[in-house]
């Protein structure tokens, strides 16, 4: 994450990455990213939790937002990405309850 750049803003860029994934392995590699630069930025636990709880809000809403609009192609390869997304943002989030259990 940049210097200067709000969590927010940095939320919004991914969302932009994660609509232009071309699949489930490049969602997965974005947000193994995201999970080392949230680890190294020094932030709370709490805050981190936060930031993955809106990153997964604003999934459910684009998945909601783009059914119905899309092609049936662009809306399958869509869901493959935010269902992948969801699943590893459900899985950074289990990460940090069990380092909280553990402290």
């Amino acid at each position: 994450m940049a210097h200067g750049i709000t969590l927010e803003d940095y939320r919004l860029q991914i969302m932009e990455q994660l609509k232009a994934a071309p699949g489930a392995a490049f969602a997965r590699d974005v947000l193994a990213r995201v999970d080392l630069v949230l680890g190294s930025a020094r932030l709370s636990t709490a805050t981190v939790e936060a930031f993955w709880e809106s990153l997964n809000s604003d999934l459910h809403i684009l998945a909601e937002e783009s059914k119905g609009v899309l092609g049936r192609e662009v809306a399958a390869a869509l869901g493959a990405v935010i269902d992948a997304a969801q699943g590893e943002v459900l899985k950074y989030k289990q990460q940090l309850e069990n380092d909280d259990s553990a402290d």
